[in-house]
């Protein structure tokens, strides 16, 4: 186990949530550029980065809303050209929603600047230097996932529980 009076743990935190708040900043910037209000555009993010395929009621708990509101949210998405929505091929019962084509393309061309630029950057670290931070990340994002995850009591949340234990990450 680690010291946590780690000289670099608080810089590290400081960075760290620097980093997730200009995360944030690009959310809404993003958003905006593709017309979509802050919460249809946090939806749609989640639809593009899910591992697994997303229904209705998972999105919802997602994004913190009731099962009637995240219809509410996807019949908007849907009539906007965003993610179209078919029966799930092993259970008939399900609906699972996707982007749209045209919704994954305007997102890659908004994104296209930042990511040469990200390209370019990791061009100044060493391979192994570029494998410790991909990894970090990785862990970084699995901490997270499972902070989000918990009701204040600690019990899983609703999210949690919709989409199972595994992030796939």
């Amino acid at each position: 186990m680690r010291n946590r009076d780690d000289d670099a743990s608080p810089d590290l935190s400081m960075a760290l949530h620097h980093f997730v708040v200009a995360a944030a900043e690009l959310d809404v910037a993003l958003g905006r550029r593709l017309r979509l209000s802050p919460g249809d555009y946090l939806a749609m993010k989640h639809l593009m980065t899910s591992e697994a395929a997303l229904g209705p009621v998972e999105l919802g708990a997602l994004v913190g809303l009731t099962s009637g509101s995240a219809t509410g949210l996807v019949d908007r998405l849907e009539r906007g050209g965003h993610l179209h929505r078919h029966r799930d091929p092993h259970d008939r019962r399900r609906l699972v929603l996707e982007p749209t084509e045209q919704a994954l393309d305007r997102t890659a061309n908004e994104l296209r600047p930042l990511d040469d630029a990200i390209h370019d950057l990791a061009a100044d670290y060493t391979v192994d230097d570029r494998a410790t931070i991909e990894r970090f990340l990785h862990d970084i994002t699995r901490l997270y996932r499972a902070f989000s995850r918990q009701d204040r009591d600690g019990r899983a949340s609703r999210a949690t529980r919709a989409e199972g234990a595994d992030d796939g990450d």
